[in-house]
């Protein structure tokens, strides 16, 4: 039987309450933090992977392509081994849009643009639930600018911390009961 994909939700974490759960993200940030300064966030040159040997693996870059207007484009430049394990192929190279299956890319490509209009971190919990399985697991978003005003790349950042539904049902909870 062919695994077919039943659901795909994804709820935002608010980076100072929910990201807590998850310490190699508060990590991440914390570094992108320290390397942004008065910035409005880091250049890519800025991010050294010496200092962060731990999350590599989980540690995406994707470039952002923007032209004047229209909505920005983004293309992988970079897929950790962590995340090739996961997905079974490696993303180097592809845009959100061409991920499989089409609405997870479309939902992915929806967090990617916030980001990178809003010019600030941004993190979810993605869940998806197909007729075989169910996968869940914690994404932060860290834009990248060289020229200190645009946001030129982005850095993202999957938790260790996977497939675990009843975080992602904890999380809404928590979320509906601050709305």
């Amino acid at each position: 039987m062919e695994e077919l994909l039943e659901d795909i939700q994804a709820a935002k974490l608010d980076l100072e309450k929910d990201l807590a759960r998850y310490p190699d993200l508060c990590l991440a940030l914390d570094y992108w933090k320290s390397k942004k300064g008065d910035r409005i966030a880091p250049a890519r040159a800025d991010i050294d992977p010496v200092d962060i040997p731990r999350l590599l693996p989980r540690v995406m870059l994707v470039d952002v392509e923007s032209t004047e207007g229209s909505a920005p484009d983004f293309h992988y430049r970079l897929s950790g081994t962590g995340i090739r394990n996961v997905h079974g192929y490696d993303a180097t190279g592809l845009r959100p849009l061409d991920l499989k299956p089409p609405i997870y890319g479309k939902l992915i490509h929806a967090h990617y643009r916030a980001a990178a209009e809003a010019r600030t971190p941004l993190a979810h919990v993605i869940v998806m639930i197909t007729n075989k399985k169910q996968r869940s697991y914690a994404r932060l978003i860290l834009p990248l600018s060289e020229d200190g005003e645009t946001i030129n790349m982005l850095m993202t950042v999957d938790s260790g911390t996977q497939n675990m539904l009843q975080e992602f049902l904890e999380t809404l909870q928590a979320i509906g009961e601050r709305d």
